[in-house]
Parts: C-alpha cells; sequence; structure tokens
C-alpha cells in the first residue's frame, strides 16, 4: 500500500491557521489546546523538543516547530536523518515550517584496497524522518535536500571513495602495495562531501567512486556506492506538504 502523501496550499506563510486542514480527525480534539512554536537549529527529534518544553507526553496540543531561514540543519555524518518527528500520541497537531535547509547526513565512501579492507560506500540520510502525521511547509528559499550515499572505494591498489553530499566523509585509500620499479604505491582518501554536492573518490592508482549529489546515489566500481536517502520518508504516516521551495530526492 503506497504511503499517503497529500499535496495541499496548506500554508502560505501563515502557519497559525494551518492545524485544520492537516489533521482534521485530530483538529477537534486539540482546538482547544494553546499553539506552541519551537524553533529548530540543529538535526533534533521534534518529541524530544518538545518535552524539554514541559510537554506531558499524553495531552491534545498544537505544535508549530520552524526551521529558520539561513539555518542549515545537517544529519549526522554517515547517513543520519537530519530531522526525525519522533511518535506522539494521538491528539496532537503537527507542523513543521522550513525557511532554512534541512539535510540528510551525507553517506560514507568506501575504503579502497583488496578484501577485507575494501568496503561498498554507505547510504545516504533522509532529511526528514516521519514518525506521526505531520503538515510540512517547504516556504521560498527553504530546500529540503536527501543525503547523497557514499562512493564505493576501488580494489588492488585502490583510492577511497567519495563522501555523499553534503557531509560524508571521504573513504581511506588501500595499502601500499610495491609496483614494478620497486616504489610503493598506495591509493589516496576519498574527499568529504559538502553542502555543495558529493566529494569526489580518490584519485591515486585505481580511483574510488564518487560520492552522490542530494538525493542520489554514490558512484559503484567493483563494490557498490551506498544509496540515496529519501526527502521525506513518510513509513506511512499521513503527510500533507506545502512545497514553494526546493525539495530533491524521493518521498515515500
Amino acid at each position: 500500500m503506497k504511503p499517503l502523501v497529500r499535496v495541499a496550499l496548506f500554508l502560505s506563510c501563515a502557519p497559525f491557521a494551518a492545524h485544520a486542514q492537516i489533521a482534521p480527525d485530530t483538529a477537534a480534539i486539540s482546538a482547544e489546546a494553546p499553539e506552541t512554536v519551537i524553533t529548530v537549529t540543529e538535526s533534533a527529534n521534534l518529541r524530544t523538543l518538545a518535552d524539554q518544553k514541559g510537554y506531558d507526553g499524553h495531552s491534545a496540543a498544537n505544535y508549530l516547530f520552524v526551521v529558520p531561514a539561513k539555518t542549515n540543519i545537517l544529519g549526522k555524518q554517515g547517513g543520519g536523518p537530519g530531522i526525525d518527528t519522533g511518535k506522539w500520541p494521538e491528539g496532537v497537531s503537527l507542523v513543521l515550517l522550513i525557511r532554512g535547509n534541512v539535510y540528510g547526513g551525507g553517506g560514507n565512501g568506501g575504503d579502497g584496497g583488496d578484501t577485507p579492507l575494501m568496503r561498498d560506500g554507505t547510504r545516504g540520510g533522509d532529511a526528514i524522518y516521519v514518525q506521526a502525521p505531520i503538515g510540512i511547509a517547504i516556504a521560498k528559499g527553504g530546500s529540503v535536500k536527501a543525503g547523497g550515499g557514499g562512493g564505493a572505494g576501488a580494489d588492488g591498489i585502490g583510492s577511497g571513495g567519495g563522501g555523499g553530499f553534503p557531509n560524508g566523509k571521504g573513504g581511506e585509500g588501500g595499502s601500499a602495495l610495491q609496483g614494478n620499479d620497486g616504489t610503493l604505491v598506495a591509493g589516496n582518501r576519498g574527499y568529504y562531501g559538502t553542502p555543495g554536492g558529493g566529494g569526489k573518490g580518490g584519485q591515486r592508482g585505481a580511483p574510488g567512486g564518487d560520492g552522490g549529489n542530494a538525493g542520489q546515489p554514490g558512484q559503484s566500481l567493483n563494490r557498490l556506492g551506498g544509496g540515496e536517502g529519501f526527502a521525506i520518508r513518510t513509513n506511512d504516516f499521513p503527510v500533507m506538504l506545502d512545497n514553494k521551495g526546493d525539495l530533491r530526492g524521493q518521498i515515500g
């Protein structure tokens, strides 16, 4: 069964009027609950933030989470989510307004060299990981981008794969081997991913695979590059989306 993803123009930068349109089944329950606004400036679990602000864990509530303009939220290096909604009880209405940037963590590049040192690249992270019904609005100038997969490490005298967008770590180069002329030759490390794109694979010896850009897998060689993350991983929870910004990656 496909996840329920309803695209609705429910928030024209007027977040306080949004709840009744986001969750009609819970709006009546939470109609008398006050609106609580929480600013999000780093990778976080939204339920944890609410608990820290005094949420008791069972009452009806209306929460508006805001990522301010010019704020960059990056998931943990190696494929962590940018924002996790956390788990919530029924009767809670959630809105996430993104004026800044939310990125899944970049997958790490695979290490170069012969087995067992050589490794595949790892998967990029989800920008938003959903565990409860929520409305998500991406304002003009805001963005939600899935993490890129890490590039594969090359075998033999192989270099490491590049890290995926936006912060994946480059893979290590393979161990030095003696070349035909008696000199020691080793692969070098892949480059880190950045918010500008995936990192290049190392270029000494056999080149490593490049890390994936936003919402893209890492480059595969004899070994596999890491898969891309999701822009919004719904986990079959209802999501209403108003996108006026830049969304890169799958919703599913």
